[in-house]
């Protein structure tokens, strides 16, 4: 039960800071997730034993150039389609049970365009035009959140049958189940809202990021496996570090946003 307070109180507290700042101002939310990405970028490097002072120095200037609309059409269309590569061939070192390469060169890809790409695009959906500010990221963490806690306590109470019990002995098919149910309820439940994007979009949406975040805890526990450390920091008490905690985010984003633009040409 402590626990599950510890983990609560400091997840509360990330929540409250996030929608905060979101209500804010646009360069208030830019701020708070360009450090929070920053913050999961470092414990990335040091997970994988690789040090860039370059990756945040371009990370930087990517924010910089989103956040003034000055990012060039094209270079923003090949980041997204390399970062979406770069997902898939993760997903499929997952599911092949294949070990993740980390060679120098490797080191390099994995960060420009699975945690730099990935992260450059929680921010590009800031941009996207929603219900009111910054809705549409909101929505997304709060599907995603809904998503994990609930797969959290289905699993804690009712998990028997093991997802992928070699990367992640804890999560389970109940847990699994429970979280997607409670998702989709609220995918549904976001339909009643009056939006740019058809009524559809949401329970599809959360769909996806059932789909997507469970994927992207996965991988990261992939990542926590071939390193052999529990936690890839210990800045947020409860779940580890900043990469722990957003490591769902940072793969649904890329997807979500690639569904969402799809979304608004065909509609």
């Amino acid at each position: 039960m402590k626990e599950l307070q510890i983990r609560s109180i400091s997840g509360l507290l990330y929540v409250a800071l996030l929608v905060t700042s979101a209500g804010w101002s646009d360069l208030a939310f830019f701020t708070v997730i360009f450090i929070f990405s920053s913050l999961a970028l470092w414990e990335f490097q040091r997970l994988i034993h690789h040090r860039s002072p370059v990756s945040f120095v371009l990370f930087g200037l990517l924010t910089y150039q989103l956040f003034n609309g000055n990012l060039q059409p094209n270079l923003h269309q090949i980041l997204l389609g390399i970062t979406l590569l770069t997902s898939i061939y993760l997903t499929y070192c997952l599911l092949a049970k294949k070990e993740i390469p980390t060679a120098p060169f490797q080191k390099s890809i994995l960060t420009f365009f699975y945690l730099i790409g990935s992260a450059y695009f929680i921010l590009a959906c800031v941009k996207l035009e929603g219900i009111q500010q910054n809705s549409i990221t909101i929505i997304m963490y709060l599907m995603i959140w809904t998503n994990n806690s609930f797969a959290y306590l289905f699993g804690k109470r009712l998990g028997k049958n093991k997802l992928f019990p070699s990367i992640s002995p804890k999560k389970s098919w109940e847990g699994f189940w429970g979280g997607a149910l409670m998702c989709l309820i609220l995918g549904f439940g976001f339909m009643l809202l009056d939006s740019n994007y058809p009524k559809w979009t949401f329970p599809i949406l959360a769909l996806l990021i059932v789909f997507t975040a469970t994927v992207g805890d996965l991988i990261q526990s992939k990542f926590k496996r071939q390193a052999k450390v529990k936690d890839s920091g210990s800045l947020i008490p409860g779940h580890g570090g900043f990469f722990d905690r957003m490591d769902s985010v940072l793969f649904s984003a890329p997807f979500v946003y690639l569904f969402l633009k799809f979304t608004e040409y065909v509609s």
